[in-house]
Formats: structure tokens, sequence, C-alpha cells
């Protein structure tokens, strides 16, 4: 009798310490400046030996911005391309200083990212703030803030199986109750505030253009904004910041805004 009881005592420690070890799985959304206005939400894995690659179903966060700020919809990029991005005014929730993005998206067929234990984050959602703002600070929702509390809808969350068991069943990894974010969760726009300043010694050769446009006379080049006469954004490079590959674009004259530490310029291209 003894014995079955102490066998029985012993099942529960164990399942208790493997019920907390699973529950230490988990991941935090943070954000990573690409340069320029261009960001990434990534998802950061928790400290975890678990190397099953994690499967995810859905998953959502809300990008807080400074009233009035916006963000570039149309050329966001996400994990699964079909991404939902609902904006709302924060004034309608008593945060007039503030508007919001409530980024979700829902996948077809899950998503595998890396292993835990691989300690890789990963691109959930890339975007670009519009309007070039050089003061406020754009952040990740917390969960335990006190809007995410009032607004339980905002909150971070991703529904994603992490237990290597032979079933695929979902559940939310990030904790609702703790602040679900990581490392660089805000960024402060003063820091780009250097950008207004004029750009000299750059050269954008040759003009006319046929394909490549070569720059020289700068360093560091966060980001490149080419526009057309109408003011419409048709090329936004963040990679490959020496070149502009107009080879997809109609003949006709464009505006290339080059940003990089130092400040930024504006050159007219005619492309042929």
């Amino acid at each position: 009798m003894k014995k079955t009881t102490l066998t029985l005592l012993l099942c529960a420690v164990f399942a208790l310490f493997g019920s907390k070890a699973n529950a230490q799985d988990g991941y935090t959304y943070t954000l990573q400046h690409n340069g320029g206005y261009s960001f990434t939400v990534q998802a950061v894995p928790n400290t975890s030996s678990n190397n099953f690659a994690t499967s995810v179903q859905s998953y959502g966060f809300t990008i807080i911005l400074p009233d009035g700020e916006t963000i570039d919809t149309a050329s966001a990029t996400s994990l699964g391309g079909a991404e939902s991005v609902n904006f709302f005014n924060g004034g309608n929730l008593g945060q007039a200083a503030i508007d919001g993005y409530l980024v979700t998206e829902t996948l077809g067929s899950p998503a595998s990212l890396p292993a835990p234990s691989a300690a890789t984050n990963s691109d959930m959602f890339t975007f670009t703030v519009n309007g070039s703002p050089t003061s406020g600070t754009m952040y990740i929702l917390e969960n335990n803030s006190a809007l995410a509390t009032t607004v339980t809808a905002l909150k971070s969350f991703m529904q994603a199986d992490m237990i290597n068991d032979g079933s695929a069943v979902f559940t939310n990894v990030v904790s609702p109750t703790d602040s679900g974010v990581s490392g660089m969760s805000t960024f402060d726009f003063n820091t780009l505030s250097t950008e207004q300043a004029e750009l000299t010694g750059v050269n954008v050769f040759p003009n006319p253009v046929k394909n490549v446009a070569r720059i020289t006379g700068v360093n560091d080049i966060h980001s490149i904004e080419v526009t057309n006469l109408n003011g419409q954004r048709v090329l936004n490079q963040v990679s490959s910041l020496s070149t502009i590959d107009m080879t997809s674009l109609q003949t006709g004259i464009y505006f290339a805004k080059i940003t990089a530490s130092e400040g930024s310029k504006t050159v007219k291209l005619i492309k042929e």
C-alpha cells in the first residue's frame, strides 16, 4: 500500500515538473530596425533545450505609434503573406496621444519556425513607417499594459504546437499576463532626426538610367525610396543599397530619396 502511494506521489511530482517544463516553452515579440523607417516584428523563443520545430497556426500583436503616424500597409510582408492589418484611433480608446495597428494572421497551412533550442528569431511582419517622423515612440503593446488589460483583443498571441507528441495541438504560447515582449520592443524616432540634414557629395549614375543606377559618395545608407511624379512610392529598398534597381519601372521621371546615418538626399532620376 505504501509502495503504491509512493509511486503515485512520484508520478504526480514528475507530472508537475513536466508541466512546468512545457510551460517554459513559449515566445515573445521584439522589434528589429532594418534601417531608415523599415522595421520587422520578430518572434523570439524563450530559452529552451526543446529541439522540436514550432508549428504556427496563427499569431497577432499590436503596434503603437504616435498620434497621426501611419504605416505603409500595402508594402508590408508577413510570415504567411495573408496578414490582416487593422488601424485604430487611440482617441476612441481614451488614448489621444497614440494610434495603433492590430496585426493578425491565420495561416492556411501551419508555418514551421526553427526549434527553440536554435535560439533563432523569426520574422513575422515587416513594414515601413510613413512620413519620416523624427519624434515620438513606436512600440509593441505589452500584454500586461493598462490598454491591453482593458482591451484584451489587442493582446499579443501565437497559436502554436511546440510539443513533440505525435499530435498537432495548437495553444497560445505567448503569455497573456506577462509583457509578451523582449529585446528592443520600443523605438524612439528622435534617433532618426539627423536624417533631416542634406547629404552632400552624393552621385547617382547613369542618369538617365536604363536598368540599374549606382550610388557613390555616401556611406551607411539605411534605405532608398523611389516615388513617381504623383508622389506614389513605387520602390523601397532596404538591402543592396549601393544601387537602385529600376528594371521593373516604366519609362518616366522619378525621385529617389537616399537616407543614410548622416542625412538624406532626394535625386531626380529619368528612366529610359
